[in-house]
């Protein structure tokens, strides 16, 4: 996926935040097994990392799963 994200609401370009101060810990997003649909070409044993994108001029909030 391109490192430029677009907000889907105003088209301006979105920037990439970290999240902090949460009391989960690290969040993590892991595959259950072998599933069909969107999610089904992740391996049962990847990890990956939500990473934030908030747009700065209508503070919407996206998050891509990143390995």
């Amino acid at each position: 996926m391109s490192p430029d994200k677009t907000c889907p609401d105003c088209d301006a370009a979105m920037e990439r935040m970290k999240l902090q101060g949460t009391d989960f810990g690290n969040i993590s997003i892991v595959s259950e097994g072998p599933k069909e649909g969107f999610l089904s070409s992740i391996r049962a044993d990847e990890i990956l990392t939500p990473i934030p994108y908030v747009c700065p001029d209508c503070h919407r909030t996206l998050f891509y799963a990143e390995g």
